[in-house]
């Protein structure tokens, strides 16, 4: 592991009122020890970096002592979890949900996206994972469904995600969203989906009205993103991943 002086974190935050005491977060790539594809703050362990350099990396982070971390595969589960959950192993799930204050959930992304929900009261957060297979099988529903207030009283964030203008899609993936014509178009002979665009109108669908969208691109923003699929264009794959995440700060 390299002894190179980390820079600060480089945080994205939702602008959620101060007074519902949450914390959320989303890292950028900056502010870590790992080198090469990976540079700096990569922070997840399955992509072939050192997993010394992951551990302090992950130990920058805001809560770090107190994260459940979830093995994601693409799925539409959402999982409650407590003080018990921290310091185990990954569980297998793409959302998480707390009511428990100072226990951090959160999701890895790198083009997929990362969705930071609470209530309006701060009694409970969560975290989803909505990659396009997650989006389509509900994972946004299922975490929405989790909360014990009503869908009408959640606050729901979008973080950085690849967008339309660079998710280059097959007809199969375009018929498989068939019922957002809206969000499918046509670009130099390519389909282009504006996963961001449905994963709104599926959260309204579900009850959810206080939306806010950071609007950033993780494939045009290398300086500050990893992106899965331009590291696949340029032949530098694995790339890092960031991690967005909230918590009940009391």
């Amino acid at each position: 592991m390299t002894s190179t002086p980390c820079k600060p974190l480089s945080l994205i935050t939702p602008d959620w009122p101060d007074e519902l005491g949450v914390r959320a977060y989303c890292t950028t790539r900056q502010g870590g020890l790992s080198t090469g594809a990976y540079t700096s703050l990569n922070l997840a362990l399955h992509v072939g970096d050192d997993p010394d350099t992951v551990a302090a990396n992950r130990s920058r982070l805001p809560g770090h002592d107190k994260i459940v971390w979830l093995e994601q595969v693409h799925s539409a589960d959402c999982v409650s979890v407590d003080a018990s959950s921290s310091g185990q192993p990954p569980i297998i799930a793409d959302a998480a949900i707390t009511d428990t204050t100072g226990l951090t959930v959160g999701v890895m992304t790198a083009d997929c996206i990362p969705v930071l929900f609470c209530d309006i009261q701060g009694r409970q957060v969560a975290a989803a994972h909505a990659g396009w297979r997650g989006l389509l099988a509900g994972v946004l529903e299922n975490t929405v469904h989790s909360f014990q207030a009503p869908a009408e009283q959640l606050l729901a964030w979008i973080g950085p995600c690849i967008r339309q203008a660079h998710f280059e899609v097959g007809a199969d993936t375009v018929n498989a969203f068939a019922d957002y014509p809206n969000h499918c178009v046509v670009v130099d002979n390519t389909w282009r989906i504006d996963l961001a665009g449905i994963a709104v109108e599926r959260l309204n669908a579900a009850g959810v009205r206080a939306i806010s969208d950071c609007g950033l691109c993780t494939y045009t923003d290398e300086r500050r993103f990893y992106s899965h699929r331009r590291a696949t264009h340029q032949g530098t794959a694995p790339t890092g991943r960031m991690f967005s995440a909230v918590m009940l700060s009391g």
